[in-house]
């Protein structure tokens, strides 16, 4: 057979990248789907198909030229997400919280590393480091909820900067003089060393970058391919200097983020190629150097999991605490400095990858410091999202303004929802004459256009029965969703409008999922997700489901403004579903002019509960249902499995799905290594 003659390890250059192109594609999806961090799975991938696992991979070679690679684009991105604007616009507080997240953990840290587990003064130094390090995965969760200008926030992005820095400057200490302990001279060569160093990156760098992506070339390619070659070599001289490559690329990223705007389809090249392609393989290439026999049954890699872990939450949490009685910050605001501080990813894999390859640290410690990064960045997620939801409801911040006009986008691609999609368009604003509604075709081939002849005629036909003014628009794209939100942002679009059957069997869950999480997950309008089976002038009464804390978000008030006009052409009775608790504050909320339909309020106790009272109501009726996106205040694990509520109802009835606007990360790239769950480019 011809599998027999297959020796592993796998040395071959083209089947160990196309077998480590696979892994890093379908495991973070596999992860995702758990609601388990990417990394984490990329890591496992590595310890279970490296040498110490199944012996798929060997760890040298070109996995380890790729995964050193990946290294280093690790360490640029770090420096080239910290925005020193916002640092030096409340510098004193950001430096306070800095040094405290810094010193707290690395004194304790050392102290409990070198006198109680007996590590050497140099390994200890180093372990205690990375106890101060801190990554910023749970930042997009407070931008999506409009937070980025609060005070714990703004210090937690200051304090990342101040650590960081610092924990890299005790690494250059540590690894020069960590082969010539007895070597008296050794710190004094680092310091012209550095002297160097700094002055090549601080003086002589930004003039020949700024002078480059200004005024000599405005080819895409060529500037990539510079950044890339600016990075590589200044990670180079500092090598030659005795340095570490790391410290290079992480003062590149600092220096280039001045030169690189945020919103530059340069960085999002960047930020791209290296999430999508350089991390994954470089933690891929982690997890093969860990053994996983001392990981599984090894009493040393357990004891100081647990330690390591109780450490470094402990410190950082003591650091917050420390915080709120200097600047006399609530609990809540403590909880999301906390929060926000006290995941280890990034800075804290790459000490320790480093200190392990020249043998400052062994195994166990690196197989510790994995569950280290796992336990720190779930516990990140959940006390940011909790303590952000509370303070957001405790402090609503002001609602969005709609727009003087409403430029409306409509996703077509079957025939028999244009009519019911357009007259929705037309029902849900007073504005719409003032813009043309939009329809948006997707193709996969830009020669299929027989599909588009037939929508283009039924629309027409369709638009002069509602005597409604519409233009036709096409993208050419890989898939639906990426087209749609092409679409949507190059148009400007206010709201989109999108057609579903209804059917959510198992054999369509995948697709329709994918396409509307990805409409979501990139877009920032309003979404509403329509099953219509008759004309809305025909429904004789209107059922609003809404979940618990959507009347806190922002955008609430312009959705029942949109419903305002769907209950004039109903004329008929309108039913509010809601929890008995947040019954007050939903009816509150409600704009005035929904008093004189005098809505009736029906309680429930279970998000799921809802649907069932409602599905027993009339075929003629229309059900109303206000969603939520990740992140967002009034998403929950109930709210989750809106759609599989919904797909009970929807083959017999008519139901509306509205995802009200967000405001906050405008790029969420589920691969994001840096920032958790998407790249940090808030709003102002």
């Amino acid at each position: 057979m011809a599998f027999a003659s297959i020796q592993l390890p796998i040395t071959e250059p083209v089947a160990v990248f196309g077998l480590t192109l696979l892994v890093i594609f379908i495991i973070p999806l596999v992860f995702s789907k758990l609601k388990l961090p990417g990394i984490i799975g990329l890591i496992i991938s590595g310890m279970i198909l490296g040498p110490s696992g199944l012996g798929f991979f060997n760890n040298s070679g070109s996995i380890e030229l790729l995964g050193n690679v990946g290294l280093i684009y690790l360490m640029f991105l770090a420096g080239l997400e910290l925005d020193a604007h916002r640092f030096i616009s409340n510098r004193n507080k950001n430096v306070a919280f800095g040094l405290l997240t810094f010193a707290i953990p690395f004194l304790f840290g050392y102290f409990i590393v070198r006198y109680i587990l007996n590590f050497n003064p140099i390994p200890a130094l180093l372990i205690a480091s990375t106890f101060s390090t801190q990554t910023l995965i749970a930042f997009p969760i407070v931008s999506r909820l409009r937070l980025t200008k609060i005070l714990p926030v703004e210090m937690s992005i200051g304090g990342t900067i101040i650590t960081d820095t610092l924990v890299l400057l005790i690494f250059v200490v540590i690894t020069t003089i960590a082969g010539k302990p007895d070597n008296h001279y050794t710190l004094l060569l680092l310091i012209p060393k550095m002297f160097l160093f700094l002055l090549f990156v601080l003086l002589i760098l930004p003039r020949i970058t700024r002078w480059f992506l200004k005024n000599l070339s405005t080819d895409q390619m060529a500037q990539y391919v510079f950044v890339l070659s600016t990075v590589f070599t200044t990670s180079a001289l500092a090598r030659l200097l005795g340095i570490e490559p790391i410290i290079g690329a992480f003062l590149s990223g600092i220096i280039l983020n001045r030169q690189i705007p945020y919103s530059s389809m340069l960085l999002n090249r960047l930020e791209f190629i290296g999430n999508a392609l350089f991390i994954p393989i470089f933690l891929f290439f982690v997890g093969m150097l860990i053994d996983l026999k001392a990981f599984i049954s090894g009493y040393e890699s357990l004891k100081f999991s647990v330690i390591l872990i109780a450490i470094a939450l402990a410190t950082k949490w003591l650091a917050a605490f420390i915080a709120q009685q200097i600047y006399k910050l609530t609990s809540i605001e403590r909880q999301i400095l906390f929060g926000l501080s006290s995941a280890h990813a990034a800075a804290t894999i790459a000490i320790i990858l480093l200190g392990y390859q020249v043998g400052l640290v062994g195994i166990n410690v690196l197989n510790a410091t994995i569950v280290v990064i796992f336990l720190s960045c779930m516990t990140s997620a959940l006390v940011t999202e909790r303590a952000a939801k509370r303070f957001a409801i405790a402090n609503p911040t002001s609602k969005f303004k709609p727009a003087e006009t409403d430029k409306i986008l409509i996703p077509l691609a079957n025939p028999s929802n244009i009519e019911r999609l357009i007259e929705l368009a037309e029902s849900i604003s007073e504005k719409t004459k003032k813009n043309p509604i939009t329809l948006l075709s997707v193709l996969r081939d830009e020669d299929d256009m027989s599909k588009v002849q037939i929508l283009a005629g039924k629309a027409e036909e369709i638009s002069q029965n509602f005597s409604t003014q519409t233009e036709w628009a096409i993208r050419v794209d890989v898939n639906i969703s990426s087209g749609i939100v092409r679409a949507a942002k190059e148009l400007l679009a206010s709201k989109i409008i999108m057609g579903w059957s209804g059917n959510y069997t198992s054999s369509n869950r995948l697709v329709f999922g994918s396409i509307l999480e990805g409409v979501l997950a990139e877009t920032k309008q309003p979404v509403y997700i329509c099953s219509l089976k008759r004309a809305i002038s025909e429904m004789t009464s209107i059922y609003i489901l809404v979940p618990r804390n959507a009347e806190f978000d922002p955008d609430y008030k312009n959705c029942m403004h949109s419903l305002e006009r769907l209950v004039r052409i109903a004329r008929q009775k309108v039913v509010l579903l809601t929890e008995r608790v947040h019954a007050e504050n939903v009816m509150a909320e409600l704009p005035q002019s929904f008093s004189k339909f005098k809505p009736e309020t029906v309680l429930f106790k279970r998000w799921e509960e809802a649907f069932e009272l409602v599905s027993h109501v009339n075929n003629d009726a229309l059900i109303v249902i206000i969603s939520a996106r990740k992140g967002t205040i009034g998403h929950s694990a109930e709210v989750q499995d809106t759609l599989q509520y919904t797909g009970k109802l929807a083959p017999n009835k008519n139901v509306i799905i509205i995802y009200p606007a967000i405001q906050g990360t405008s790029l969420n790239d589920s691969r994001s290594f840096i920032a958790g769950t998407g790249s940090v480019v808030a709003d102002s």
